[in-house]
């Protein structure tokens, strides 16, 4: 039985096999080629061999991708994961510091001389201008030492310009307060580069004062800071505004954009004498009963003293530096051999965050004069149009 195929369509001859021969004569070489020569040899110039056969061949499959190092991937991928748990961590702690409005702050104890555990003294601080930052770390220091029962003596290392008149005021009640609460126990002040003013105030609560040959003390006296820019002002045509309540005239009293009046000038004069006069009774009673120390009106005159100076005028007891104060602590509370330790506050990395401090940004504004742009720190405004009561060496 003979298959029938579909009309058009013919069997299928891949090869050629079912193509009838051709007839006698005619060539079925490609246009340009002749057959070879009979018996071999070279075919006539100008034409061209058959081509050889050559068979179909698939392009070759392209090259597989590079394969990725599996070690190093591995690892930075592991570095990227723990990075983001140390992120989100770092997060968590920050969010909880700054809800709760506090940081983390200990009070560490670096050993100067090893002696027996149990008779310390303790080597507190007062470094740079004295503020209420300056008060609260000593406050804290001081709260330590009387917290250990093993502390038997206290040297107060002070290198401070001075500062302001509350926070200096503070310090020497605060050390006037442990030594009432601890009769008997030894409080020295080992002076170092400066103790002027506030720093010399706060010395005075002390028993014994040591000052380096090299010392700056002294400068007992009284600053209220005050800048005038009215004549500026009135130059580039600003006019200040200010209004003040009625009756209460000294409310603007010193203001740097007016001329200082004559009772303004007198007013502000009685509060920088009133703290003057606090702080020469600070004096006198501190070191009474110190020779050759005998009326404070010949030593409180606003002058730096070097440290032979004070020593002759009778405001420290002795030459020397912080191994001689300690020592003297040592020796009068009855101390062979003490280990003497100095504080010293560890801060976290929190608390030196810019927004750990609780304070907003600076308030900031700018104004334009005749042209002139001018930005204003509301900051700098207050600390130079608010009078401060200072005591503070001015040479600081």
């Amino acid at each position: 039985m003979t298959a029938q195929l579909p009309p058009g369509q013919g069997p299928i001859d891949p090869r050629g096999a079912l193509v009838p021969p051709p007839p006698p004569g005619v060539s079925v070489l490609p246009p340009g080629y002749s057959a070879p020569p009979p018996g071999g040899g070279v075919p006539p110039q100008g034409v061209r061999p058959p081509p050889p056969f050559m068979p179909m061949m698939m392009p070759p499959p392209p090259p597989p991708p590079p394969r990725r190092g599996g070690g190093g991937w591995a690892l930075f991928s592991l570095i990227l994961l723990i990075l983001l748990a140390v992120s989100v961590v770092l997060n968590l702690v920050l969010g909880a510091g700054v809800a709760s409005g506090v940081g983390s702050r200990s009070i560490m104890s670096s050993t100067i001389q090893s002696g027996s555990s149990d008779e310390q003294i303790a080597v507190i601080p007062i470094e740079g201008l004295i503020d209420s930052a300056e008060r609260d770390r000593f406050d804290r220091f001081i709260g330590r030492a009387e917290g250990d029962k093993s502390v038997k003596g206290i040297v107060i290392e002070i290198n401070s310009p001075g500062g302001e008149v509350t926070p200096s005021d503070e310090i020497y009640s605060r050390v006037e307060k442990f030594k009432k609460n601890h009769p008997g126990f030894p409080v020295a002040v080992s002076m170092r580069g400066l103790a002027t003013s506030g720093g010399y105030y706060a010395a005075c609560a002390a028993d014994h004062i040591v000052a380096e040959p090299t010392t700056l003390t002294g400068n007992i006296g009284v600053l209220l800071p005050s800048y005038n820019f009215y004549e500026l002002m009135n130059k580039w045509g600003i006019k200040e505004n200010t209004i003040v309540s009625k009756g209460a005239t000294y409310k603007n009293a010193g203001s740097p954009f007016q001329p200082m009046s004559e009772k303004d000038q007198e007013y502000l004069q009685g509060i920088a004498d009133a703290a003057f006069a606090r702080f020469k009774k600070v004096v006198s009673t501190g070191r009474s009963g110190h020779t050759p120390f005998k009326n404070v009106n010949d030593v409180a005159n606003g002058k730096v003293y070097v440290a032979q100076e004070a020593y002759d005028a009778g405001l420290v007891d002795e030459l020397g530096d912080l191994e001689t104060a300690w020592s003297w602590c040592a020796k009068t509370a009855g101390l062979a051999k003490p280990t003497v330790v100095r504080y010293d506050e560890h801060i976290s990395v929190f608390d030196r965050l810019p927004f750990a401090s609780n304070t907003t940004a600076t308030p900031r504004s700018q104004v334009t004069v005749n042209g002139v742009n001018v930005q204003l720190d509301a900051n700098l405004l207050d600390r130079l149009t608010t009078p401060r009561v200072m005591y503070l060496w001015r040479g600081y």
